[in-house]
């Protein structure tokens, strides 16, 4: 059994710091053809694949250990702010006894959800987006 704790998103090595959500989405890119041999019947083909992720983290500010392993909330906002190259960063999607995937993302949504409330925690939530293939980096034991 794969528990919510057990699952990680890593962005340039770093875990972004007090993630409370993570979701992955892999939706086929199909095409259709039709050809004589076909008969006209219509021939469905997996050309590709768009992957994306979702993170929902408290709005952080790593303490000064944590800098060295973890994004706290300025962090996630330059890098969300970055520009070509720059913008492209390394991403690992990690299980405890799974298998880790990875492959290149960008940052396509960041937002900041926060109340004037005493006990309301500030959240932000980031949209990442593959470039390229999503495959397995590291195969699991288990």
């Amino acid at each position: 059994m794969i528990e919510g704790y057990n699952i990680a998103i890593k962005l340039n090595g770093k875990t972004v710091l007090g993630r409370t959500q993570e979701n992955l989405n892999i939706s086929a890119r199909t095409k259709t053809s039709i050809t004589k041999d076909d008969q006209g019947v219509a021939q469905e083909k997996v050309t590709g694949h768009d992957v994306t992720l979702k993170v929902t983290a408290l709005a952080s500010i790593p303490a000064s250990g944590e800098t060295a392993t973890k994004l706290g909330r300025d962090d996630v906002i330059a890098i969300a702010l970055a520009k070509g190259s720059s913008a492209v960063l390394p991403l690992q999607y990690l299980c405890d006894g799974c298998n880790t995937y990875g492959g290149n993302a960008i940052i396509t949504g960041y937002s900041e959800d926060s109340s004037a409330e005493v006990d309301s925690d500030t959240t932000l939530n980031l949209d990442l987006k593959i470039t390229g293939d999503f495959a397995i980096v590291t195969q699991s034991n288990g």
